[in-house]
């Protein structure tokens, strides 16, 4: 994967500052960015965002980092119904 070095650059002096916060940070700048319709800005912050996980998980591969999925509801054991 080939990582620009402004990205690497602006996502490790965040990962240094904020810790954890770098994630967020960094998510809320892509959606405002989207919202705007400012592609190239929200790219610039897409990748910066997946440097930051990835810085984050380096550094302490004990602790993954936040999942940016959204919860998904447990499977049910028997219909409402049956019961």
């Amino acid at each position: 994967m080939k990582i620009d070095h402004d990205v690497l650059l602006f996502a490790t002096r965040l990962v240094e500052e904020l810790g954890e916060s770098a994630i967020r940070i960094s998510r809320v700048r892509l959606v405002e960015l989207t919202a705007a319709n400012n592609l190239r800005a929200a790219a610039f912050w897409r990748d910066v965002m997946h440097t930051s996980e990835r810085l984050l998980a380096e550094r302490s591969p004990a602790v993954a980092p936040p999942h940016t999925s959204p919860p998904m509801a447990p499977p049910m054991s028997a219909h409402p119904a049956t019961l």
